[in-house]
């Protein structure tokens, strides 16, 4: 049954604790209730926005306006997790053709559930010997987020194993879309039916396709990735994850947001209850009592001086609703 609340708090929703009162919370558990979803947004015409694990979000609260313009639906459809062995394949993910053509043979392919958390995916990975994914280890998000943006960490990105989504479309119902309808990129993604971009989507499921290696050795990756995060993230800190894409230089080659804002001076610089990380400084902490407001005008600081000091646009990772 469809779970309906009024001015919910969002604070607690999110990974860095920022967020304000919405006027409407609808939880989804299961496929019905985006059916159901759709009768009762008809009535109540407000826009929504979709929330998966509130990690890599700051919303607008109290310092910015007294309600927020819009309803959010939590994507919570958690239930969902099938293996069945895979025999190879036309149109397959970048990891599986690499392994194919190392001669390898054992296949997995796993159906997630978008509501399905990460930490607990990974685990199921490390003990079937799943490989893929280690590089996601550490990160406090569910699968429909990680797929929205083509999550990614050491030298990993969801899409090296996706090869299908399960989508929602108010004009086109419930759809599948394999690698052929998709594009995904850098902390991006898009699908598109019957070649056309297709907007305000939201991700039910995905499939994935993971070759089947020895258990440590996948056990032994996420340890690996798992320590140099905690060396070099404020893991325990009120964080929404890193704020910044990696920017290109004149060469066309990725460098470090962090190092910019390193070199820039910008790490511990403050703003109210919000500062950049003494440890990353593309990680805003919150430290306790953080608004919006102060995200928002560090984010503004930390771009302007990057641009004036390297001619480097930033471009936030972290997704920002006003």
């Amino acid at each position: 049954m469809l779970q309906v609340q009024q001015k919910i708090s969002l604070k607690n929703k999110t990974t860095i604790r920022l967020g304000g009162i919405t006027p409407c919370y609808v939880k989804i558990k299961s496929k019905q209730d985006i059916l159901d979803f759709v009768e009762l947004n008809d009535k109540l015409h407000i826009p929504f926005k979709v929330l998966g694990g509130g990690s890599n979000l700051i919303i607008a609260d109290e310092s910015i306006c007294k309600e927020l313009p819009f309803g959010v639906l939590d994507i919570d459809i958690a239930d969902e997790l099938t293996a069945a062995p895979c025999m190879p394949e036309e149109n397959l993910p970048p990891l599986v053709q690499k392994y194919l053509e190392n001669k390898h043979t054992n296949f997995t392919r796993l159906h997630v559930g978008a509501g399905y958390k990460i930490p607990k995916l990974l685990q199921y990975c490390k003990e079937n010997g799943l490989t893929g994914l280690e590089g996601l280890v550490g990160i406090p998000c569910r699968v429909g987020g990680t797929v929205s943006m083509n999550a990614g960490a050491y030298q990993t990105e969801i899409n090296d194993v996706l090869s299908q989504v399960e989508i929602f479309h108010k004009k086109y119902g419930i759809l599948t879309l394999t690698l052929e309808n998709m594009e995904l990129s850098y902390r991006k993604s898009a699908f598109y039916y019957n070649d056309t971009l297709l907007q305000d989507y939201i991700i039910l499921g995905a499939d994935f396709i993971f070759p089947v290696i020895e258990k440590s050795i996948v056990s032994e990756k996420m340890q690996k990735n798992l320590q140099t995060k905690k060396n070099t993230q404020p893991v325990q800190a009120l964080t929404a994850g890193c704020v910044f894409k990696n920017p290109c230089n004149e060469k066309g080659e990725k460098i470090s947001a962090g190092l910019l804002l390193d070199k820039a001076g910008l790490k511990d610089i403050h703003a109210g209850g919000m500062r950049f990380s003494e440890v990353h400084a593309s990680f805003l902490e919150n430290t306790g009592n953080g608004k919006t407001k102060d995200a928002i005008e560090l984010l503004s600081i930390a771009k302007d001086k990057i641009l004036t000091l390297f001619n480097i646009q930033l471009e936030e990772e972290v997704k920002i609703w006003i």
